[in-house]
C-alpha cells in the first residue's frame, strides 16, 4: 500500500523535480584524427564516475587503444535545403504550366512562374503553351523561341501548333504578333 502511494506521489511531482534527482552523465571527450596519420595528443583526463577494475595478473596488459573503442568523425557538407526547395518549386510551377488548359489557366500559371523569378525554358512544349498567353509580348517571344527550336527538331504537336499560330494570326491586336505568327506558320507548312 505504501509503495503505491509513493508511486502516485512520484507522478504528481513536476517533471523538473524528477529530472533534478537524476544523476547527470559525464560528457565524452572526442578528438578528431589528423590527416597526416600522426597520433593526436591525449585529451585531458576526465574523472570517471566508477573506478575501473584492476587487471588480473594472468591477463596481458591492454594498450590504451585496445581498451577504449576508437571513435571516428566524418565531415559532411551541409545540405542546401533552400536550393532544393527552389528546384522543387520550379518543377511544380513548370508542371502546372504544362498541364494547364485554356488561355486563362495558362496565363495564370505562366505569370506565377515568372513571378517566382524563373526564366521559361527553351523547350517546345513550354513555348507552345506560352502561345496561349494573354500578353502578346510573351507570345511573340515564344514565337521567336519556337522558330529557333523548329529549325533543330520537328514540331511535336503539329495540329495544336498550327491552330495556336492561326489564332494569333487572326485575333492578335498587335500587327507584329500577327506577322510573326503567319511567318512561322508558313515556315511550318513549307
Amino acid at each position: 500500500m505504501e509503495r503505491e502511494r509513493s508511486k502516485r506521489a512520484e507522478h504528481r511531482r513536476p517533471r523538473r523535480e524528477r529530472r533534478a534527482n537524476r544523476p547527470v552523465p559525464e560528457p565524452e571527450v572526442l578528438t578528431a584524427r589528423p590527416r597526416t596519420g600522426a597520433r593526436p595528443p591525449e585529451p585531458a583526463a576526465v574523472p570517471a564516475s566508477a573506478p575501473e577494475p584492476e587487471p588480473v595478473a594472468s591477463e596481458q596488459p591492454a594498450t590504451a587503444e585496445a581498451s577504449a573503442p576508437r571513435r571516428t568523425a566524418r565531415i559532411v557538407a551541409p545540405v542546401r535545403r533552400d536550393e532544393d526547395a527552389r528546384v522543387r518549386e520550379r518543377a511544380r510551377l513548370l508542371e502546372r504550366l504544362l498541364s494547364s488548359d485554356g488561355r486563362g489557366s495558362i496565363s495564370r500559371a505562366a505569370d506565377d512562374f515568372r513571378r517566382a523569378g524563373f526564366d521559361f525554358p527553351s523547350e517546345q512544349a513550354v513555348q507552345l503553351q506560352l502561345l496561349e498567353h494573354w500578353d502578346e509580348s510573351l507570345a511573340r517571344s515564344a514565337i521567336e523561341s519556337l522558330r529557333e527550336i523548329v529549325t533543330r527538331e520537328p514540331p511535336l504537336k503539329r495540329p495544336v501548333f498550327d491552330q495556336r499560330l492561326r489564332r494569333l494570326e487572326d485575333a492578335a491586336e498587335d500587327a507584329a504578333t500577327r506577322s510573326a505568327a503567319s511567318e512561322l506558320r508558313r515556315a511550318l507548312r513549307g
